[in-house]
């Protein structure tokens, strides 16, 4: 372990290959933490999406409105970019000792929202440790051992791990079912419908509320607009075609529901600072 001024601390990277993001979300670093008096972290710090377990001692855990909570052993809290938190070194019987992976991709916010964790609600107390344990002993050795090859092990173990996650929550009564958000089902359905050439008023329709409305609340809750969101989805996919597949312009332009390969490559110049050209250049 790595001992440092402020945490002693394992720690391991994760680099998703194109096949692993074909899956919506993938884990990015996994590691375990022995917090010092001086620890402190916040939200600037944190890259992606982020679950951190208390393992034993306490942190003081400040949430986006300012108000702070003393968190203990088996008790689980998420880290959401752009959501302002705090967390640090509680005194305790012992110091704070904490499990954490990072992960990102279009799903990760639902899949937090679907075990119960939000904004509103960022940690859940009660997690049966004695089931959680055989996953993070599982991550570390796979992350340990990476190689530098295609292997879906990271995300499927993760989904795994998920999955056990979801069945606590919903032992425990946490669980969120999709249809009860209606910014969740919005987003699964521009998810699932991008490339189909849906307008953000399909998505308000699909909500079931007008335009400004839908926009307005997207806007507040995710802290960019719907249609930067729906945007970020077809540019990412169309990337994603320039560098693992040979279509033309105009095939990729049509694939993602633009109507010719100049709109495309226009929107392509604008989101990214250079032409679609220059991604097969590199």
């Amino acid at each position: 372990m790595l001992e440092l001024p402020n945490e002693t601390r394992s720690m391991w990277y994760h680099r998703p290959t194109h096949l692993e993001k074909l899956w919506g979300i993938w884990p990015t670093s996994t590691g375990l933490t022995i917090a010092k008096p001086a620890y402190r972290m916040a939200s600037p710090a944190v890259l992606g999406y982020g679950l951190v377990y208390v393992d034993g001692g306490a942190v003081h855990f400040i949430d986006s409105k300012g108000n702070e909570h003393l968190l203990r052993k088996n008790t689980m809290f998420c880290l959401i970019p752009s959501v302002m938190h705090q967390y640090y070194y509680a005194e305790s019987e012992q110091p704070p000792r904490m499990y954490w992976i990072t992960f990102n991709g279009k799903q990760s916010l639902q899949m937090l929202n679907r075990i119960g964790f939000s904004e509103e609600n960022p940690y859940i107390t009660g997690w049966d440790e004695a089931r959680l344990q055989p996953y993070w002993d599982s991550m570390e050795n796979v992350f340990a051992s990476e190689e530098n090859t295609d292997r879906l092990s990271f995300v499927l173990l993760l989904i795994r791990w998920f999955d056990e996650l979801l069945l606590q929550a919903r032992q425990r009564g946490y669980e969120n079912a999709p249809s009860t958000s209606l910014l969740q089902s919005s987003i699964e359905f521009m998810n699932t419908h991008f490339t189909g050439g849906i307008r953000i008023q399909d998505v308000a329709r699909h909500a079931g509320m007008t335009r400004s409305h839908y926009t307005r609340m997207f806007t507040e809750r995710m802290g960019y607009s719907p249609k930067t969101y729906l945007q970020r989805l077809r540019m990412e996919k169309a990337m994603q075609y320039l560098k693992e597949t040979t279509f033309t312009l105009t095939e990729i332009a049509l694939a993602i529901s633009y109507p010719d390969a100049y709109s495309f490559s226009r929107a392509f110049s604008q989101y990214y600072g250079f032409p679609p050209s220059r991604t097969r250049e590199l």
